[in-house]
């Protein structure tokens, strides 16, 4: 008898409680059993043009219809050896991808409700896949043994221990170079340790992957902040390349009130929670007041993931955009999630001005309706003022989840380094700056992307080095 084959009966991934979540940092995403990720992957139809669908669509070219294939067959062992000759890090990219933008967006069996243009159903699952297999390596103590290269003797800096910075010293290890990575903060792991709550990314797992690039032979040193600790041109005298994937961290504010007390950035409320546990104050040294109602401007990631620790504070979340959810770069389940947990979101709702009392203090969030106009150069509709619909939500705090910016200090003694009219570094199609033997990759270079974007640059960068360490450096 000929295999049913299952459209649209996709498997959900396993969930807490909305009401048990909100109590605690735990993740609430359970992940497959094993037989759900058997069923899930018997919905692959292991398309031929896979290479013009999913893995195009997946910025770090993962082989998706060759991982799941193995899956398919119970070699769950290889199915993570194909994933891994892309991603290094599938038990976090399955977690904290964007998929339905990416990979499942590009399934044929795709339901697109943004243009209404349905097809077979809804697409396989590939991020809890992805995530399964990474969890089960990473569970069952799996190590894939690599052969070693002999060293080169070159060696490189690499300045950030974000995913850019931690992809490119993957490789370069593995090429045989002597890395060592520099980073301002006191732990590796960049956003993946400071902006992404421990309820989305449990820090056990980042650590295994940094556990792997130290067995690598990949040095880390901490509280170096380049451009102040020690001098990018210093690096640049001192080591045959330097690859430079600082991110985009400084907040841009912008708006009448910004200076008031209880105004945030997003990096600061989420490093101050994610890094140094501000949840657990006084246990921990660092605290954070968001009072008992907060605003959250913007309509990303990083907004979903104030959202989710501000919850988790016990504070009641106003998240306001001035777009609608259909046109947000957050995943679509993800303000499923946080509107279970509690989270009033403002849809079309633009902030024009922070409020505060004789003090100093934030009392409220003013703010207008918007309406959708003709689209912009985005190709999104443009949102447009509705007259005399001011109103203002009552809050203690604000928290910023827009904006972010390269920040220059790195850079800052490197007068002859070209940049972008945005501020962004200016690199060519191989990574290269304007400087011979630097290089750059993630948001530092695209302004804030996803971080598997940012890992996939890593790793194209490490390429790039090599070549150049090759051809044009001599020992």
């Amino acid at each position: 008898m000929a295999k049913r084959i299952r459209y649209e009966d996709r498997n959900p991934e396993p969930l807490m409680e909305a009401s048990l979540r909100v109590k605690s940092f735990r993740e609430y995403a359970f992940g497959y059993s094993v037989p759900l990720a058997l069923d899930e992957a018997q919905r692959c139809l292991f398309c031929k043009d896979a290479d013009q669908r999913c893995i195009k669509g997946c910025p770090i070219g993962v082989d998706i219809p060759g991982f799941i294939k193995k899956i398919t067959e119970g070699d769950l062992i290889g199915a993570y050896k194909k994933i891994i000759e892309a991603d290094p890090f599938p038990s976090i990219c399955g977690r904290i991808c964007p998929q339905e933008r990416q990979c499942e967006g590009s399934c044929i069996l795709y339901y697109d409700t943004v243009r209404g243009k349905r097809n077979k159903g809804l697409p396989v699952s590939i991020g809890a896949l992805e995530k399964f297999v990474g969890d089960f390596a990473r569970i069952s103590g799996i190590r894939i043994e690599r052969e070693r290269p002999k060293p080169t003797g070159y060696k490189v800096a690499v300045v950030g221990a974000g995913p850019a910075g931690l992809a490119c010293a993957y490789d370069l290890a593995l090429l045989g170079h002597e890395v060592h990575v520099f980073e301002a903060l006191s732990k590796p792991g960049g956003v993946m340790a400071y902006g992404i709550p421990h309820a989305r990314l449990p820090r056990d797992i980042l650590d295994g992957c940094i556990k792997e690039l130290r067995d690598l032979g990949v040095k880390f040193f901490f509280g170096y902040v380049v451009g102040e600790t020690v001098k990018l041109s210093q690096l640049l005298e001192e080591y045959h390349a330097v690859f430079l994937g600082v991110g985009a961290g400084r907040g841009s504010l912008g708006i009448k009130g910004d200076h008031l007390k209880g105004v945030y950035s997003a990096i600061e409320v989420l490093t101050r929670v994610g890094l140094y546990r501000a949840d657990q104050f006084p246990n921990s040294a660092m605290p954070v007041d968001l009072g008992k109602k907060t605003a959250i401007i913007g309509g990303g990631f990083t907004a979903v993931d104030c959202a989710i620790t501000a919850l988790r504070l016990g504070v009641e979340t106003h998240v306001v955009y001035r777009r609608t959810r259909e046109t947000s770069s957050a995943r679509q389940e993800e303000w499923d999630h946080i509107r279970e947990e509690g989270a009033i979101i403002h849809w079309l709702t633009q902030p024009i001005e922070i409020l505060g009392d004789d003090k100093g203090k934030v009392i409220g969030l003013k703010c207008i309706k918007m309406a959708l106009g003709e689209p912009d150069e985005s190709g999104r509709p443009r949102p447009v003022p509705v007259e005399g619909s001011e109103h203002i939500i009552e809050c203690d705090s604000v928290i910023f989840a827009i904006g972010q910016k390269a920040n220059p200090i790195a850079y800052k003694d490197l007068p002859g380094l070209e940049l972008t009219k945005w501020g962004t570094l200016k690199v060519d199609e191989n990574l290269r700056t304007s400087i011979k033997g630097l290089f750059a990759g993630g948001d530092v270079v695209n302004g804030g992307d996803t971080v598997v974007r940012a890992l996939a640059e890593g790793r194209k960068a490490a390429k790039s080095i090599h070549r150049f360490l090759i051809e044009e450096v001599k020992l």
